[in-house]
């Protein structure tokens, strides 16, 4: 056999296989290899805020020179008699005068004048005083009320020598109208505090004041008549003075 021909079925022979690989490939597609997906759920870290207590500018300061804290007790300031004595009284706001009890010798009050004066020794300068609360001046009841007194005011002064005094929580100014307008003899006192209306059981929770009246003798409570009405007030005022006048 010739080389020529050799060489021919050789080359046939290479393009015999190459026919049968390709021919393989076509039939078998190559396999993808598939990258597993990474998970759209992302792992979430919940970072734990810790809060420190805030250190004052003084400690921090402190702390950065290397200086310990050092408390300092501040000295106990000392107070006045007097007061003690206020600081007492808003203490005991609950406190009121009985039947047999003494005015308190630091009681001041302000009449519709703008005159204060001590109640104790305006009460034992006087003898017999009564002292008759309002709800408001110049309403109805009340008006009634301090009539009484104004009409009775002769008997119970000149006979039987007991002073009168009107009560309420009303300002000077209203409470000089007041006085002016029903042509009333007696001085009226200020309590714009309510100070002696509590004192004497008359104030009315939260804002409003008893009709009331009170005797006092030498300064002590002889007579007391809460919750009246206007013309009780008097009439039964003026019965109690007869009554200290018959006893004397």
């Amino acid at each position: 056999m010739s080389v020529s021909r050799r060489r021919s079925e050789r080359i046939a022979a290479i393009q015999q296989e190459f026919e049968i690989v390709k021919a393989q490939k076509a039939e078998t597609p190559a396999s993808k290899v598939t990258k597993p997906k990474k998970s759209r759920t992302k792992t979430q870290t919940i970072a734990t805020k810790v809060t420190k207590p805030k250190k004052s500018t003084r400690e921090t300061e402190n702390l950065k020179q290397g200086s310990p804290t050092v408390k300092v007790d501040l000295p106990k300031t000392t107070k006045s008699r007097s007061a003690k004595k206020e600081d007492a009284i808003e203490l005991e706001d609950d406190y009121e005068l009985n039947v047999g009890d003494e005015i308190p010798s630091d009681l001041e009050i302000k009449l519709q004048n703008g005159e204060e004066q001590n109640l104790l020794e305006f009460s034992k300068k006087a003898g017999v005083l009564v002292i008759f609360s309002y709800p408001k001046a110049s309403t109805p009841g009340c008006t009634r009320q301090a009539k009484g007194f104004r009409d009775h005011y002769k008997e119970l002064n000149e006979k039987y020598g007991a002073s009168v005094l009107g009560l309420s929580a009303d300002n000077a100014k209203t409470q000089t109208n007041f006085k002016v307008k029903q042509e009333l003899q007696y001085d009226l006192i200020c309590d714009t505090k309510k100070e002696l209306i509590a004192l004497l059981g008359c104030k009315k929770f939260p804002s409003g004041i008893i009709r009331s009246h009170f005797i006092f003798v030498d300064g002590v409570l002889r007579f007391k008549n809460v919750k009246v009405s206007p013309e009780e007030s008097f009439t039964n005022a003026l019965k109690q003075v007869k009554e200290l006048s018959k006893s004397k």
